[in-house]
């Protein structure tokens, strides 16, 4: 009997080796095959012997009749707004892919298929063709506490089912050792304190994709960049004093899936946002301060000058620790980013204005109308946390919901505990 196929869907160049180790850890009767489009994670891939898939990494073809893709939720799900063109075009590139995606399913006859993120044009065909053929799927993403990876069979984020099954009361009288207790906490304090996890490299060093790939890569990567914004020069990059009381509101990359897909109330409309957070403070107290601070990945992407100067009352931050921010402040405002839980460990209120599998009432604030802004934020400030039940929904997430390891962690226990979730979603879902 030939081993049953696990397929990883087009890695990217960071995650080949990883996930080219965890699927060394997969148990016998079971093999890893790999689905690779971008050239550095194929000649990765290829220098650790594994085969690639598909045999080349463009070209036409005309569409499938046999396969349905609805194109709406595809799009839907996509981050990219190259991605989403080539969906409503129809464009060949888009008709290829679908066409050896599905050869692909239908060659190795996977019994189970990784994904990660999902939001990827790759992932989110595959997740349809996998669906209608009922292949259970795993998505995985970066986890939200220290050396955690969220594996989940629904999707990430807003779209997991972490905690769907079990309400805040359960969660609150979980049973927990005290070498538990102690192990957590251990890292909140390394965390907080600015330290990094101790991590395994691979063994045997890293595998570095060919000389010519990186040109490769390169030239496609300047083909599809997006073009550079020069801007935020009203922004200090180093923290500024920071006022005794203040509302703390880090903000997200405009691009990222997180705003695109998971933000109903502002989508990525950040300045509309920062605006309404504005006039509700005023409202609030007029002396309460309203500090904003970039996300790092998004300063040659958005210039918020524009911004700046309708709200120079505002305080601005263009770098710098956000722990230093989040240790001082009154309260978190977030859309749905990690920053969330952050601010949970740091025993600060959170006021969430999109949607995440942590946006429950109780933990946090949501805000689910800009009618209920104001009053939702005045119920931050003036009501504490609710410290018992969040230091049990942290130990929840570390302990049940999340993967304790990490994709820069090669080490024997962190690889098979992905390895292991991965299989055992499968089975479940079987």
């Amino acid at each position: 009997m030939s081993a049953r196929a696990i397929a990883f869907i087009d890695p990217g160049p960071n995650l080949a080796q990883y996930l080219s180790a965890v699927g060394d850890r997969l148990p016998p009767g079971y093999r890893p095959v790999y689905f690779a489009l971008r050239v550095k994670s194929r000649s990765v891939l290829q220098r650790l012997g594994r085969p690639l898939h598909p045999a080349r990494r463009g070209g036409k073809a005309d569409w499938p009749e046999q396969i349905q893709i609805d194109r709406d939720q595809l799009i839907a799900r996509l981050r990219k707004t190259a991605d989403k063109a080539l969906v409503s075009q129809q464009a060949p590139a888009f008709h290829w892919l679908v066409r050896e995606l599905d050869d692909f399913l239908e060659r190795t006859r996977p019994t189970g298929i990784f994904l990660w993120n999902g939001s990827g044009l790759a992932a989110a065909i595959t997740e349809q063709l996998a669906r209608a053929r009922g292949i259970p799927l795993v998505f995985g993403e970066n986890g939200y506490l220290p050396n955690t990876l969220q594996l989940d069979p629904q999707g990430v984020n807003a779209f997991s089912v972490i905690g769907q099954d079990i309400g805040l009361d359960a969660i609150r009288a979980l049973p927990y050792t005290a070498e538990q207790i102690q192990e957590l906490d251990a890292l909140l304090d390394a965390y907080r304190a600015g330290n990094t996890p101790k991590r395994t490299p691979p063994t045997g060093g890293r595998v570095r994709p060919s000389p010519l790939a990186y040109l490769i890569q390169a030239w496609d990567d300047w083909r599809e960049r997006e073009p550079s914004v020069k801007g935020n020069r009203l922004i200090p990059r180093e923290i500024p004093p920071l006022p005794e009381r203040f509302v703390f509101f880090p903000l997200q990359v405009r691009s990222d899936s997180q705003l695109t897909i998971h933000s109903p109330l502002y989508g990525n409309r950040l300045d509309a946002a920062i605006a309404d957070l504005d006039a509700a403070l005023r409202v609030i107290d007029p002396t309460l301060k309203l500090v904003i601070k970039l996300h790092p990945a998004d300063l040659g992407k958005t210039d918020y000058d524009p911004v700046v100067r309708r709200h120079p009352h505002l305080i601005w931050v263009g770098g710098g620790d956000v722990r230093a921010i989040l240790r001082r402040a009154a309260c978190v405002v977030t859309v749905n980013s990690t920053v969330g839980i952050e601010g949970m460990i740091y025993g600060k209120p959170v006021v969430a204005l999109g949607d995440n599998f942590y946006v429950r009432e109780g933990l946090v604030h949501p805000v689910r109308d800009t009618a209920e802004l104001s009053d939702r934020l005045r119920g931050a400030l003036e009501a504490p946390p609710d410290t018992q039940l969040i230091a049990q929904y942290l130990r929840y997430l570390y302990f049940h919901a999340f993967a304790r390891a990490h994709w820069r962690d090669y080490s024997e226990a962190a690889l098979d505990s992905v390895a292991e979730r991965i299989l055992s979603m499968i089975s479940r879902a079987q």
